[in-house]
């Protein structure tokens, strides 16, 4: 049986126009700049930045999550 892949949170902000591509990737850079072993998560940058709100990333996260609950095989 095949598993339904998640989508990366940035794909999904920049496929649902909520953040731009290059905004995702300014995010992904600051996060490789990073150094130690936890690297801070790609939503809280983004909205440390000002690219998306605190309220806008939580109702993205949940309508992201929705839209994967129903993708997944019923077994």
């Amino acid at each position: 049986m095949a598993r339904h892949k998640r989508m990366r949170l940035a794909t999904w902000l920049v496929s649902h126009k909520l953040m731009t591509l290059d905004q995702a990737h300014k995010v992904m850079q600051e996060q490789k700049q990073q150094t130690g072993h936890i690297r801070e998560r790609f939503g809280r940058i983004a909205v440390k930045k000002g690219f998306i709100s605190e309220e806008a990333l939580r109702r993205a996260y949940f309508e992201k999550e929705r839209e994967e609950a129903l993708l997944r095989p019923v077994i």
